[in-house]
């Protein structure tokens, strides 16, 4: 009898330890993770990946590889002339008028500011460090002209100033006319050429426009600029400005040109 008991005793003992045993292995497995520092880990490690995302995201383009050539700020400037002067250029509505800068239309028959008239200025320069040799031959003040005759009823007028631009062969690029720039306010603000904008009337009235010239072709080059100042002066400033550059394949930096001279009356 005590061996019956002992027995059952024993086999009692053994499944008590074995659902013990096996009750521990189970509430194991079942444990979220995190509280053995397994989640944390792999959350720290999507957020990695998700932050490395971001920071690709959030870079800021890679700007454009300056150009070497020192006329490249000229040339620059040269799409910007055309790009404003086109935009301030007038467009045709349908009754055959043409709107201005304001918004306003013109009539079709040209107008001026006054009497159109063509004045002597004589100015010669060159630009040393590019070799460029530029000559300020005239202006015509009072031009007549129908695209801007809004501009001109409302107190401005269209100046045309001839050029003529040897250039260097030192380096390469252009002269640009957006180099030349007009201040109607005694030099404090310089503005672009209009020259897209009347380009037409120009050239039927027989004033060549001048175009960007490429130091490579050499040669003289000689035409007209045309600024449309929203306000009337008896002297006006120009100011050819070649930007700063350096030297393609050396590094040598070319320092800027600046040259102001008037436009008189008379």
């Amino acid at each position: 009898m005590k061996r019956v008991n002992r027995a059952a005793f024993t086999a009692a003992a053994l499944l008590s330890c074995t659902l013990t045993f096996s009750g521990c292995s189970l509430i194991s497995q079942a444990l979220p993770q995190g509280q053995d520092g397994t989640a944390g880990e792999q959350a720290g490690s999507d957020g990695q990946e998700q932050g490395t995302g971001a920071d690709d995201s959030g870079q800021s383009p890679e700007t454009d590889e300056v150009a070497a050539d020192p006329s490249s700020s000229a040339a620059d400037g040269a799409s910007g002339t055309e790009g404003g002067a086109a935009g301030t250029a007038a467009s045709g509505t349908d009754d055959g008028a043409t709107a201005s800068e304001d918004g306003t239309t013109g009539s079709d028959t040209g107008a001026s500011s006054g009497s159109q008239t063509e004045v002597s200025i004589g100015e010669s320069f060159t630009d040393l460090e590019m070799e460029d040799s530029i000559e300020v031959l005239s202006a015509v003040r009072n031009f007549d002209s129908s695209k801007k005759s809004s501009a001109i009823e409302l107190g401005g007028e269209v100046v045309l100033l001839e050029v003529k631009i040897t250039p260097g062969q030192k380096y390469g690029g252009l002269v640009s006319t957006g180099d030349f720039k007009i201040s109607y306010d005694g030099g404090s603000d310089y503005r672009f050429n209009q020259t897209t904008g009347v380009e037409e009337e120009m050239k039927a009235a027989g004033y060549t426009p001048l175009e960007n010239v490429s130091r490579r072709d050499g040669g003289t080059h000689q035409g007209w600029i045309a600024f449309v100042p929203s306000e009337k002066d008896d002297t006006y400033k120009i100011r050819y400005e070649r930007g700063a550059g350096e030297v393609m394949g050396t590094g040598e930096k070319v320092p800027a040109f600046t040259k102001i001279f008037d436009i008189p009356n008379s």
